[in-house]
C-alpha cells in the first residue's frame, strides 16, 4: 500500500485516470503493471466493464488495446481518458462499480 500512497504523492498535478480496486489490490486505471494486467485483463473483467460502459465502440477498442495487449500504454490510456466527456467518465466508473470494483479507494 505504501507504494500506491507514494505514487499518489509523487503524481502531483500530472494527468491521470482513477484508481480501481477489487478489495485486495488497487491500481491506477491504465497502469502497465503486471498486477493491474492480471486484475483487469487475465480475469476478463475489463471486457465486461467496457461492454457495460456507455462509450463509443472505437474508444472501447482503444482502451482495451492500451490496457490489455502488448500495446499497453499508460500514456495512451491517460490521453483517451482525458478527452472523454464528463458523462463518459462517469459511465466508465459506474461500469467498474457494477462489476464489484471500488473507485478511488485503496484497501488497507
Amino acid at each position: 500500500m505504501f507504494p500506491v500512497f507514494l505514487l499518489l504523492l509523487l503524481s502531483g498535478c500530472a494527468p491521470s485516470t482513477f484508481i480501481v480496486s477489487n478489495g485486495i489490490r488497487a491500481y491506477y486505471f491504465g497502469s502497465e503493471s503486471r498486477g493491474a494486467y492480471k486484475m483487469l485483463c487475465e480475469s476478463g473483467d475489463l471486457e465486461k466493464v467496457l461492454r457495460d460502459a456507455e462509450l463509443p465502440e472505437e474508444i472501447k477498442k482503444d482502451v482495451f488495446e492500451y490496457v490489455c495487449t502488448e500495446s499497453r500504454s499508460n500514456k495512451k490510456v491517460i490521453s483517451l481518458y482525458t478527452f472523454l466527456t464528463p458523462e463518459e467518465k462517469k459511465s466508465l466508473k459506474r461500469a467498474f462499480v457494477r462489476h464489484n470494483y471500488t473507485i478511488n479507494s485503496v484497501p488497507c
